[in-house]
């Protein structure tokens, strides 16, 4: 909770005398706060993507809060390399939003929003995966969104709030399993202008994997842009039995010495259950693990949804150490109707210089092969000379 008590101060001081411009990394400095945050994309190659600088949302501050001047809000990636960033370019930074027109395999990383004046500094990392549709990346690509049988449901296509915000002629194609859903009103039902469908007496039959598809132009160019979503169907007699929805996936990377937040949220019908969540290190509870406090649990916090009541308990790492990577963190949701377990992992982020370990073997056999070939070169030169001496 101190990292948290500490952004929420600092994003209120802020907030009036903070402007800023959008560059890239030039000279890379350390900022004294570092935050991992937990969620991850992962999106598809050959498609347009964003990613949102989560910088704000630890400041309780929105973009719009920030008043102009020659402040910097600067991206980088692999912590210190420099990218290409511009209008003209494929990867562009706008606004809160780095933008890739389409995303390449090459892109695939770890990209820092950085923050800062002349006196604070606050720099977020996120890691970028791009991947290829396989049945095998199906369950990372996908979006979770649960309903109880019996009941209509209003299904999001997810995540596609940068793409719509500029544009009022919304309309999107819906697929399950990859065919084309029919706007007939008696199933289904896509509302005009929204990023929604509505699909009627939801029963088993209705689960399995939705695409929502939006086409948009972008500088007189046309793209594509999709959303999977993986649909679980509850039964009514499980209904109030507690899902836990995040973490989404059960690996986080994080770089040591940043700060970290794994929220744990969790699905509980609609409430009156008893539900109790809480996190587990090793078998122990949190605050007798960690009684230095570098780690500690959040407080319930209960969210109402159109789908039902989430409770959601954070847990919060002052500064990731190499222990984290071997601990076995476990999230347990438990109320009157049962109890579900997530293990999650933490494993230690690519390191910024690791392409340089890889590369410097290959740089030395190379080295290695080019001297050979020259001492063979100069002795074969040198006999030839010694042949012609002789004549």
């Amino acid at each position: 909770m101190k990292v948290l008590f500490l952004l929420i101060t600092v994003g209120h001081s802020l907030s009036d005398t903070f402007g800023f411009s959008v560059s890239r990394l030039d000279s890379p400095e350390q900022c004294q706060n570092r935050i991992t945050h937990f969620k991850g994309y992962y999106v598809l190659g050959g498609e347009p993507a964003a990613i949102q600088c989560p910088t704000f949302s630890y400041l309780q501050m929105q973009y719009s809060d920030l008043s102009e001047s020659s402040q910097d809000l600067v991206w980088s990636r692999n912590y210190s390399e420099n990218f290409n960033v511009g209008e003209e370019s494929r990867i562009q930074a706008k606004e809160d939003l780095l933008w890739f027109f389409p995303t390449k395999k090459e892109d695939t990383g770890t990209y820092s929003c950085i923050l800062r004046n002349s006196s604070f500094c606050l720099e977020v990392t996120v890691h970028f995966n791009v991947m290829a549709l396989t049945e095998v990346t199906l369950a990372d690509i996908a979006y979770g969104q649960i309903t109880v049988e019996q009941h209509s449901f209003q299904m999001n296509c997810p995540d596609m709030g940068a793409f719509t915000r500029t544009h009022t002629d919304v309309n999107l194609r819906w697929l399950k399993d990859g065919n084309l859903l029919s706007n007939d009103g008696k199933k289904y039902e896509v509302l005009d202008g929204s990023t929604h469908i509505h699909i009627k007496d939801v029963n088993k039959e209705d689960e399995g994997y939705y695409t929502c598809e939006y086409t948009f132009t972008h500088d007189n160019k046309e793209y594509s842009v999709s959303r999977i979503i993986s649909l679980q169907v509850i039964a009514q007699e499980k209904r109030d039995h507690p899902i836990i929805v995040q973490p989404s996936h059960k690996t986080i990377a994080a770089s040591i010495g940043s700060k970290l937040t794994i929220p744990c949220k969790v699905f509980t019908g609609f409430g009156g259950s008893n539900l109790i969540v809480w996190w587990l290190a090793n078998g122990t509870y949190i605050n007798e693990i960690f009684e230095d406090g570098r780690v500690t649990e959040g407080s319930f916090q209960e969210t109402k949804e159109s789908d039902g009541i989430y409770i959601e308990v954070t847990l919060f790492f002052e500064n990731v150490s190499e222990e984290d990577f071997s601990t076995d963190f476990k999230c347990i949701a438990s109320n009157d109707y049962g109890t579900e377990v997530l293990p999650t992992q933490i494993r230690q982020a690519a390191s910024p210089f690791s392409w340089y370990l890889a590369a410097v073997p290959a740089i030395l056999i190379c080295l290695i092969v080019a001297i050979i070939s020259i001492c063979k070169y100069r002795k074969s030169s040198d006999k030839k000379q010694y042949s012609l001496a002789k004549y």
